[in-house]
């Protein structure tokens, strides 16, 4: 579903970033001053692509429009870009949708990626140690502290089936990362050793 010369075209994230957070820098640094002052729970977080060129228009046709099949070719592409960034795992989790936004969806973009992320990576996989028990307002528009209050008390994880094992939470785009530290804080709270993050796509 996606054509050989588009899936070349694509932007791969470019070096210097974060180490920790993931984000672009002017140079190579022990990290950027974000993670001086706030320091993320997070290992690092990573990303496939940049959300530039035709990545957006795919993953709008993937999210709302119902191109669910997307995901077999856009998870196979994240594991072609996941040696770059590798650590640890030994659980691969979904970012959680609300039951409600879900049901009125069809599907959870973002559990179609870990999904099949998991099959290509050979690691456990586990739909429901997360969920998110809060149903909030959508994060566009949001600036950072905002999304990060939007989603304060959302997940809840269940502490036996992650207790004291490395997690790897995958998302279809990170834009500030509010998502994946809450949920990370979230899990390494309920027992988990370490978390990480891995998005197809990276707002700069």
């Amino acid at each position: 579903m996606v054509c050989a010369d588009c899936a070349e075209a694509l932007p791969q994230v470019q070096t210097p970033i974060c180490p920790f957070c993931g984000q672009k820098m002017m140079q190579t640094a022990e990290c950027c001053f974000e993670c001086v002052k706030d320091p993320l729970p997070t290992t690092q977080i990573r990303a496939a692509f940049q959300f530039a060129g035709d990545i957006p228009h795919i993953i709008h046709q993937f999210k709302y429009n119902g191109l669910f099949a997307l995901a077999e070719p856009l998870t196979e592409m994240m594991a072609e870009e996941w040696p770059k960034w590798e650590t640890p795992v030994d659980l691969i989790l979904p970012i959680p949708m609300h039951k409600t936004r879900q049901r009125l969806r069809g599907y959870n973009q973002s559990a179609l990626l870990a999904k099949q992320f998991s099959k290509r990576v050979n690691r456990p996989y586990d739909e429901y140690a997360l969920q998110r028990i809060r149903h909030t307002r959508p994060q566009v528009g949001l600036n950072g502290r905002a999304r990060l209050s939007n989603l304060s008390g959302a997940f809840e994880a269940n502490g036996r089936s992650i207790h004291n094992k490395n997690i790897l939470l995958i998302d279809d785009v990170c834009t500030t990362g509010a998502t994946l530290v809450t949920a990370a804080k979230t899990l390494l709270e309920a027992g988990a050793n370490s978390v990480s993050g891995y998005c197809l796509a990276r707002t700069t």
